[in-house]
């Protein structure tokens, strides 16, 4: 018990806080009621996307081709910030993270010096949390935001790309004067025998492009649900098996915890009125404290315009370890390692997610002005 606490600590804290309100809000019909449906489904088939396309070998092998490319660990370490931003907006943060950061630290622990390894994981870190805001399937407070507020494509890019291509020009100045010029980089000739699984690449490919149209309404995702289901239990049943069954059962906490909250008529004015001043910085504030997802979940009722949740909680993604879930994810790999200096990668990421969040954030006004200059 004690194990399953420590590892599914997130799922822990939302089943207490689920629980504990339903003093106010006891079990009923509303409780179904506030769940987004859409949203469960589709981060389902998602999570079985991303297992689906890790077991094909196509992750393994980008892989390779960036120590192909690379000359050193300086060149290395921007190649792979470029590429975890940009694969985090069709395969999630999260993913981007478990996939890119074991490798980084296998092929350049040997070669760079503990300050350079933690700037590079950081730098990752950061990539994975603002390339995914790009995207509806990025992350799954997109997913949720897009659902809730029935968003069209139009609406939800013309948001949020700004603050994207904020996001990719800071990454483009900061990475090289973070990192070193360092030693050569070879690639794992031991990894070059790995064929990738073309038949179930291109399966899984698929299945994500149908997940895209079904985010914006285009497919019915209870259709692509069906069929996705059907697929793994005939024909990929460990694929099945590894979804994280968890992450879900979390959704479905906070969705409850919110349900609850909102049947506190003190709570849903202080909120109504927070959402109404300052949107933005409401969402990226709670966020700081009980992370993106359940921000977005807990704040979205309170307004009805999409704009304060969805780059509040993008942006809020940046800032302390628990901002955004996927942070974990990589503090937990470099605090693995024998020799690992946890003071000083914290540091670093505590100076490096504040300054981005800085940055990001001045641009909220600056938006707004332009906006109201064009109305």
């Amino acid at each position: 018990m004690r194990n399953f606490i420590r590892r599914e600590a997130v799922f822990c804290v939302a089943l207490v806080l689920s629980l504990a309100t339903a003093i106010v809000n006891p079990p009923s019909a509303a409780w179904l009621e506030a769940m987004d449906w859409k949203t469960l489904g589709t981060l389902f088939c998602l999570m079985g996307v991303s297992e689906g396309l890790k077991d094909s070998g196509i992750f393994a092998a980008a892989s390779r081709a960036l120590a192909h490319r690379a000359k050193d660990t300086r060149r290395l370490s921007f190649l792979m910030v470029a590429i975890v931003f940009v694969s985090s907006m069709l395969f999630t943060n999260d993913v981007a993270l478990l996939m890119f950061v074991p490798f980084s630290l296998a092929m350049l622990q040997e070669r760079m010096d503990e300050k350079g390894l933690a700037s590079l994981i950081v730098l990752e870190t950061v990539a994975a949390n603002l390339g995914s805001m790009t995207t509806p399937v990025g992350n799954p407070q997109n997913l949720f935001i897009v659902s809730h507020y029935n968003l069209s494509a139009a609406s939800f890019f013309a948001t949020i790309l700004p603050y994207s291509l904020a996001s990719a020009i800071l990454l483009l100045v900061s990475t090289p004067l973070m990192m070193a010029r360092g030693t050569t980089v070879e690639a794992d000739e031991a990894a070059e025998n790995r064929p990738i699984k073309r038949r179930q690449a291109t399966i899984w490919l698929i299945f994500l492009l149908a997940a895209l149209l079904s985010v914006f309404r285009i497919l019915d995702w209870r259709l692509l649900f069906a069929i996705e289901a059907l697929y793994m239990l005939i024909f990929e049943r460990k694929t099945l098996r590894r979804i994280d069954y968890i992450l879900l059962l979390t959704f479905v906490c906070f969705f409850i915890f919110s349900a609850n909250l909102r049947a506190i008529p003190a709570l849903v004015g202080f909120l109504t009125g927070a959402m109404a001043t300052s949107p933005v910085a409401t969402s990226a504030l709670v966020s700081q404290v009980i992370s993106n997802v359940p921000a977005a979940i807990l704040l979205s009722p309170f307004t009805a315009d999409f704009t304060g949740p969805l780059v509040g909680t993008n942006i809020g993604g940046l800032g302390t370890p628990v901002a955004s879930l996927a942070s974990l994810i990589s503090l937990k790999f470099f605090f693995a390692r024998k020799d690992g200096r946890k003071g000083l990668y914290l540091a670093i990421f505590t100076v490096v997610n504040f300054t981005f969040l800085a940055l990001l954030s001045l641009l909220v006004p600056l938006l707004q002005l332009f906006q109201t200059a064009q109305h």
